[in-house]
């Protein structure tokens, strides 16, 4: 029997020449596509190797996993009789490091779906954290929940469905014309997976690649929302999140031989809907044509519209068509500021020290650029700054966040609200994605006269939600005006 190392050693090996096959496959038809035209014979020739070397090294891979889970099955079953043995000394069992080398529920479909993840993040097209993060998907959730993620990676992971999806962009009308039988192949297992998903309500359009899929790349450092970088953010395949808080458990002393208290917490449900954000952009025939990473930029606008448009909903979105901004959940717990229509230095204080103690540890500040400032120019009766930390991102020793949607200044109007500052823990708000972004091409715009313009547009569109999980984990600074 062959060692574990060494099968893992050559499952690597099989998964970079697999890796090396397709982003080969990619560049051909990237660059055939990009000039108009279709294979010759000896492009054909190649991609026909390509092919059948793609096919051996899955089939390859497949074979290692079982001889890999085979081979750790054994291992395990000897060590549980060594340690059976009294006084035996014998060295713990240690998994591979690689993210496959996990078996607690590992089925075809999931380790088709981690080695396509495996093969996007080598590529480079794919973060580690983002990766990562569809990894987590495949054994999240219910088994059917875990096993709609697994078709969605394998699919949309699959690099000759980013080169179909290449040629649509492109050419949405003749684009598909010019598939290979396996791009051809790769479209038709992401329909089906759409179909599974229940995604196919929206009529037109395809599922965007892995690698462009909002959901998993604007949970790492792609994006420029503050309250996604600050919250807890959960990808879903669902229609909403099932989340669970409690308001947490009193302890107590007791004396020797005393009865406990009943402190049995209540656990209060809190589900949060996923909702659609929308975004589109124009583009000419020509860019669509002949810029070789369009699809990459293109999504990169795309995602950064719908991304600015979703910092607002998480900030002050009314929970009815968009996600419940966290100033939305907690008005109704406001402070009142003490200024006289006028941010003061003790407004900070007093939201500081009305903040439970067991959420003070993660807590930080947020408010917009305008407040920030007007904080830093405060001084004491002697002159000097008030606040001179907020030059280094801290206000009262915690972190300062800047939010560009919350009120930026004190409106001086009759009874009116100016929700100027916040502070609390920000990992008790919950951001939702749900898994699946789509994409529409529309072929051709028109101008004012009805005419065509010479180029097309790109429709996006996700689903995202979000909501405050524990309301008194938040303080919010209301600066009112009176008549």
């Amino acid at each position: 029997m062959r060692a574990l190392e060494e099968i893992t050693r050559d499952k690597t090996a099989a998964e970079d020449r697999k890796a090396a096959v397709a982003a080969e496959t990619r560049e051909i038809t990237t660059r055939l596509h990009s000039e108009g035209r279709t294979a010759d014979t000896g492009e054909q020739e190649r991609l026909g190797r390509l092919e059948h070397g793609y096919q051996k090294a899955d089939a390859e891979i497949t074979s290692l996993d079982a001889e890999q889970r085979d081979q750790m099955a054994t291992r395990r079953e000897t060590l549980v009789r060594l340690a059976e043995r009294p006084g035996n000394l014998e060295e713990a069992f240690t998994a591979p490091t690689t993210r496959t080398a996990d078996t607690r529920t590992t089925t075809p479909e999931r380790d088709a779906a981690k080695r396509a993840i495996d093969a996007v993040e080598r590529s480079g097209e794919l973060p580690t954290d983002a990766a990562g993060r569809a990894e987590k998907l495949l054994s999240t959730g219910s088994p059917r929940e875990q096993s709609i993620a697994a078709r969605w990676a394998a699919s949309t992971g699959d690099a000759f469905y980013a080169s179909a999806f290449g040629r649509l962009l492109a050419d949405p009308v003749r684009g598909h014309l010019m598939w290979t039988p396996q791009e051809a192949d790769a479209f038709r297992k992401v329909e089906e997976t759409r179909a599974y998903m229940s995604l196919t309500d929206n009529v037109g359009g395809f599922m965007v690649p892995l690698a462009l899929d909002p959901a998993i790349i604007l949970s790492s450092a792609g994006s420029t929302n503050t309250m996604r970088r600050v919250a807890t953010v959960k990808q879903t395949v669902s229609e909403s999140w099932q989340g669970v808080t409690s308001a947490g458990v009193t302890a107590e002393w007791l004396a020797e031989n005393a009865q406990a208290a009943e402190k049995t917490p209540t656990l209060a449900a809190v589900p949060i809907p996923v909702y659609k954000a929308a975004a589109f952009t124009p583009f000419s025939y020509e860019v669509g044509m002949d810029a070789v990473n369009f699809q990459q930029e293109l999504a990169k606008v795309l995602v950064d519209a719908a991304d600015s448009l979703c910092a607002t909903g998480y900030t002050t979105g009314g929970g009815t068509t968009e996600p419940t901004g966290v100033i939305t959940a907690i008005t109704a717990t406001d402070t009142n500021g003490s200024g006289s229509e006028a941010i003061i230095a003790a407004d900070a204080l007093t939201l500081q020290a009305g903040l439970p103690a067991r959420f003070s540890p993660r807590a930080a500040f947020m408010a917009h650029i305008g407040i920030i400032n007007a904080l830093a120019a405060l001084e004491t009766t002697g002159g000097n700054l008030r606040f001179p930390e907020i030059a280094n991102g801290r206000l009262l020793g915690k972190p300062l966040y800047e939010n560009s949607d919350m009120d930026g200044v004190i409106n001086a109007a009759a009874t009116e609200h100016n929700y100027c500052l916040l502070y609390g823990d920000f990992s008790q708000y919950f951001i939702v994605d749900r898994i699946g972004t789509t994409i529409e091409i529309i072929p051709n715009l028109f101008g004012a006269a009805y005419r065509p313009t010479g180029s097309r547009g790109a429709f996006l569109w996700l689903r995202t939600g979000g909501n405050v999980s524990t309301i008194a984990a938040f303080k919010l600074l209301d600066v009112n005006t009176t008549a």
